[in-house]
């Protein structure tokens, strides 16, 4: 399935990745072709954060990381890929900050957008493998499509209070996420925020997704093909049942030809930290060192490595990403927030 390209372990990659080696269907060929693959982990939040640190600890050669929050002290109690001084920052810039600490032998390919239907083709393009951290059925739609448009294997998982949902998408082997979900909608009764998720659950959830990862990447067959795993850590119960291609779903089964047209419009996605992600309908590749010249006369502006910081006040903070995706704290409407990106990024972008 993946390509190997000759490449042979040094010795401290031995000696990192000695455990895995040891187990008895583990071989060198197996640890090689880890090595030339790349998952995109989608969410960084209470399912990445554990299914990042194990996606790193293992190897896999690219991680992109796609997230478009930033880290408030609330996340760190079960999202343990940051620490207290991430605190401001935007998740995927954190979480691949922090995981270079850990195997300085794996790329890191952040990313701080929103997917959706307009930029998932080109969020997802070049990845391997696809594992699910995401908290909402519209932006898992999304995914779904373009999994079965780029042919990406999609690990869906989907966790809140004690209890997770499972299971493996190959396309042209199994049904898509629209033949086990249906028309399910967001229930903002049900979220993280407002019942809870024990980071116990997210933990066992995690680590069943990169073990599915782990078996598509080394050609073997995942356990959750056609089958919905369940999880209920409140009794530790877990339940398998058989799932299949619906027939007349018409995103995989019947799809319904319609003529997209990118709109190239700003999208503006209110977040749980009561911050809001805009969007660019195309990616801007600004240059962070000239921006800051320019809007030093304005406003307090601080660069980091890979972004930049502007405090507009003492209320509101925009962070600024290569890409033109803005991070904004302390607006009250999506209007606002539109204004912002205009006074700072420009309007010939």
């Amino acid at each position: 399935m993946f390509i190997i390209q000759g490449m042979k372990l040094t010795d401290k990659q031995r000696e990192r990745y000695s455990r895995m080696l040891a187990l008895r269907d583990f071989s060198d060929d197996d640890m090689e072709t880890i090595m030339n693959t790349t998952v995109a982990m989608l969410g960084a939040g209470g399912l990445g954060s554990p299914s990042l640190r194990l996606l790193t600890a293992i190897g896999f050669g690219r991680i992109r990381i796609v997230d478009r929050d930033i880290v408030e002290l609330s996340n760190i109690q079960r999202q343990t890929v940051f620490n207290t001084r991430d605190i401001g920052k935007p998740k995927a810039e954190a979480a691949a900050e922090n995981l270079e600490l850990m195997n300085p032998e794996v790329q890191f390919d952040p990313i701080c957008v929103s997917i959706d239907d307009e930029n998932g083709i080109d969020v997802l393009k070049g990845v391997d493998i696809i594992l699910d951290g995401l908290d909402s059925f519209k932006a898992r739609r999304a995914v779904n499509k373009a999994s079965l448009e780029l042919k990406i294997p999609y690990v869906f998982s989907g966790a809140v209070e004690y209890y997770a949902n499972l299971t493996t998408f190959v396309p042209g082997k199994t049904g898509c996420l629209q033949c086990v979900m249906g028309d399910a909608q967001d229930n903002p009764e049900n979220t993280c925020a407002q019942v809870g998720v024990s980071p116990t659950l997210l933990s066992i959830a995690a680590a069943v997704e990169v073990n599915e990862a782990l078996k598509l990447a080394l050609g073997r067959t995942p356990d959750l093909m056609n089958r919905l795993m369940t999880i209920d850590t409140s009794t530790l119960s877990i339940d398998f049942f058989d799932i299949g291609k619906a027939e007349d779903c018409e995103v995989c089964s019947q799809p319904q030809k319609k003529a997209t047209e990118k709109k190239n419009e700003l999208s503006v996605t209110q977040l749980c930290s009561q911050s809001f992600n805009i969007s660019p309908g195309k990616t801007l590749n600004l240059d962070l060192d000239t921006l800051a010249s320019n809007l030093d006369s304005m406003y307090s502006v601080q660069r980091r490595k890979r972004f930049l910081i502007v405090h507009v006040d003492d209320n509101i903070r925009v962070t600024v990403m290569p890409a033109g995706n803005l991070i904004v704290k302390g607006i009250a409407t999506a209007e606002e927030a539109t204004k912002l990106f205009q006074d700072i990024i420009g309007d010939d972008n």
